[in-house]
């Protein structure tokens, strides 16, 4: 037990290039994969400390201490339907980049299984299960789940609280969240938020999917009791359903009902979008590792709901 404790907190053999946040380390035995995080990236330290001790080494004359690192260890896995486009699916790309692997189904899975019909919402009471046996997420359309006939009942399945996607495909949609989203999603609400931040980091616009979701994160944040998530949740959905109506009304549209369908991202501002991502997913269409377009943040100031997102 002491040389698999000792081989865990192992640095990895080979550091990692510049501009890089991963490392790999190959184990002689299964020719598995490694992950490393660079710890500096994802402290919880403030910005204003790490400059006032790189400022007095600087005066002291001291030279840096080399990176460290902190191994990523959660199980993350996947179950593949092949529904959707392996070159715009971010659970494929993380399969590349050894984040996760895809496995068969098991009745047997230990681990949380994320599911629209989870029996639970994702908590920080999860954290011990994250921890030991790791995250799945299904990666097939939400709309054909029921078609799969999967048996969940001795599987603890969760479902994910209201939140906005901003990965290309569905961005400024509730709960259309791509696979690394769902992940993240689940690892913070667990209490791992420095490896769901990494996760993400692997996307360029990934960091803007806790800036979206800010006030939300803010209220889920260490929540355990099942009933105030939806509370928080269902509060949330009615105060964005009120600052719609009053800007409706604020516009000469006095007698205009609001319909929670209309509470999504604007049209306009979607199809400007999806225009420019479409040129970039073109051009990056024969590289091996597609970086998915970056979303401007400025686009979800204005962002709406889906009736349909809410039941």
């Amino acid at each position: 037990m002491k040389k698999k404790n000792q081989n865990k907190n192992k640095p990895p053999s080979k550091k990692p290039k510049k501009g890089k946040k991963i490392c790999y380390e190959e184990k002689k035995h299964n020719n598995n994969k490694k992950i490393y995080m660079k710890k500096s990236l994802y402290e919880s330290s403030s910005k204003d400390n790490e400059n006032q001790e790189k400022d007095e080494k600087e005066l002291e004359g001291e030279e840096e201490e080399d990176d460290e690192y902190e191994e990523f260890t959660i199980k993350l896995s996947m179950l593949y339907f092949d529904q959707c486009d392996p070159k715009k699916c971010t659970g494929k790309k993380m399969e590349r980049l050894g984040l996760l692997k895809e496995i068969k189904f098991s009745k047997n899975y230990g681990g949380i299984l994320l599911t629209p019909t989870g029996k639970k919402i994702c908590s920080i009471e999860d954290h011990d299960i994250i921890e030991k046996k790791g995250i799945c997420v299904i990666d097939c359309s939400w709309a054909k789940f029921e078609e799969l006939h999967l048996d969940l009942h001795k599987i603890e399945t969760r479902s994910l609280p209201f939140m906005v996607a901003v990965n290309p495909v569905n961005f400024g949609k509730a709960y259309k969240l791509s696979c690394v989203e769902a992940f993240a999603a689940c690892l913070y609400l667990g209490g791992f938020e420095k490896e769901s931040k990494f996760i993400l980091d692997h996307f360029k616009w990934g960091e803007h999917f806790f800036k979206v979701n800010e006030e939300l994160f803010g209220k889920y944040k260490g929540i355990s009791s099942q009933e105030q998530l939806k509370e928080i949740q269902e509060k949330y959905i009615n105060d964005e359903l009120e600052r719609k109506q009053k800007r409706k009304e604020q516009d000469g549209f006095e007698d205009c009902n609001i319909d929670k369908d209309e509470i999504k991202i604007d049209n306009s501002e979607k199809e400007a979008n999806k225009e420019e991502i479409n040129e970039n997913e073109e051009k990056e269409e024969n590289e091996e590792e597609e970086e998915e377009e970056q979303i401007d943040y400025d686009l979800f100031k204005n962002v709406k709901i889906d009736e349909n997102d809410f039941k």
